[in-house]
C-alpha cells in the first residue's frame, strides 16, 4: 500500500466507531424478535436466576425495566423502546449525525443491556464495549496536554495494544494444553451447536486429521504472533489478512457472525488494512480531506497598498 493511501492517526478511531455503530445496530435488530423473551416481561428465566448474574451496585436493563410501570403498546414493551433507542444511536453514529450524543447513548445502553447483567453476554459484547470506550475517550474528549493529532495517535496505539493483549493471551491459553496442537480442539470447535453455521462440516471429515492439526497450529501461530503486526510492511499485511481469514472461517463454520464481523472490522481499522480503503472509501475521503480552519489575525487599521505605503499600524 502506498504511503498516500495510509490513514492518518486521527482518522482510524472515528472510522472504527462509525462501523461499530452500524454493527451494533444490526445485532440489536437481529435480537429484536427475542427482546421480550431475553430482557422483558416474557423472559423464561426466573428473577432469582437473572439477579445472580447481576453485577453488584449497578443498574442493568433488567433492574431498570423492573422499576418502570408495566406498559405495553400493541405488544411492544419498555424493552422494545430501549432496543429501538439502541438502534437509533448506532445508526446515528454510523451516519455521523449527533455523533457525541449517539456515542454516549450507545455506550450507556450497551452497558445496560450486556455488561451490567451478563446473563446473555459473551466475549463480543465486552469487545464492543471496549471499542465504544476508546471512541468516547479519544473521539469525544480532547486532551489539555497533547495536540489533537498526538491525542488521536495515542488512542490508536492503545487500541492496537488492547487487541495485541487479547489475541496473545487467547493464543497462550490455547497453547498450554495439547488439544490445539493435535487438532482435537479445532474439530470440537467446528462441531459446537452454537448458531446455525453457513457451512456445515460433516462428521465424516474427522478423518482428515492433518487438516485439523494444521488449522489448530495456524490459529495458535496467528494469535501468539499477533504482536508482529507492529512491524510495518508486508509482515503486517500478511498477518492481518490471516487474522481476517480466520474470523471469516469462524463466521462461516461456527455461525458467530457478529463476533467475526466485529473482530474483522477492528483489525481492518487498527492496522489500516488495504481492504479498509475499499470498504470505507467515502468515509475516509471525507475525514482525510477535512481541513482545519485557517485563523487570520485581523488588522487594526486599513492597509496602505500603495507603493511605498506605510503599514506600521498593522498588528
Amino acid at each position: 500500500m502506498n504511503k498516500g493511501e495510509q490513514l492518518s492517526a486521527d482518522t482510524i478511531l472515528p472510522i472504527m466507531s462509525r462501523g461499530l455503530g452500524l454493527l451494533l445496530a444490526i445485532d440489536m435488530w437481529r435480537l429484536w424478535p427475542d427482546l421480550s423473551m431475553l430482557f422483558g416481561q416474557g423472559t423464561f428465566l426466573d428473577e432469582e436466576s437473572i439477579s445472580s448474574q447481576q453485577r453488584p451496585d449497578t443498574v442493568s436493563i433488567h433492574t431498570l425495566i423492573a422499576n418502570l410501570p408495566e406498559y405495553t403498546l400493541a405488544s411492544l414493551e419498555w424493552i422494545h423502546f430501549f432496543g429501538l433507542l439502541y438502534i437509533i444511536c448506532g445508526l446515528a453514529l454510523f451516519f455521523d449525525h449527533y455523533r457525541k450524543v449517539a456515542m454516549l447513548g450507545l455506550i450507556i445502553l450497551h452497558y445496560l443491556f450486556f455488561i451490567a447483567n451478563y446473563t446473555w453476554s459473551y466475549g463480543a459484547d465486552y469487545l464492543a464495549q471496549t471499542g465504544l470506550f476508546f471512541s468516547v475517550i479519544f473521539c469525544f474528549f480532547r486532551s489539555r496536554w497533547l495536540p489533537n493529532e498526538k491525542w488521536a495517535a495515542l488512542g490508536t496505539k492503545l487500541f492496537r495494544w488492547q487487541l495485541t493483549f487479547v489475541y496473545f493471551f487467547a493464543g497462550l491459553g490455547k497453547a498450554v494444553g495439547p488439544t490445539w496442537w493435535n487438532g482435537e480442539a479445532m474439530w470440537k470447535a467446528l462441531q459446537q451447536p452454537l448458531s446455525p453455521a453457513l457451512v456445515t462440516i460433516p462428521q465424516s471429515a474427522q478423518q482428515f486429521t492433518a487438516l485439523w492439526v494444521g488449522l489448530g497450529i495456524a490459529t495458535l501461530l496467528l494469535e501468539l504472533g499477533y504482536g508482529l503486526l507492529w512491524i510495518k510492511g508486508r509482515v503486517r499485511i500478511y498477518i492481518s489478512t490471516g487474522i481476517i481469514l480466520m474470523h471469516l472461517g469462524i463466521a462461516l463454520t461456527m455461525g458467530l457472525v457478529h463476533f467475526s464481523c466485529l473482530m474483522i472490522w477492528y483489525n481492518l481499522c487498527a492496522w489500516d488494512h488495504p481492504l479498509l480503503h475499499r470498504i470505507a472509501k467515502p468515509v475516509i475521503k471525507l475525514l482525510e480531506t477535512a481541513e482545519p480552519t485557517l485563523q487570520v489575525r485581523t488588522a487594526t487599521a486599513d492597509l496602505d497598498t500603495r507603493e511605498g505605503g506605510n503599514n506600521k499600524h498593522v498588528k
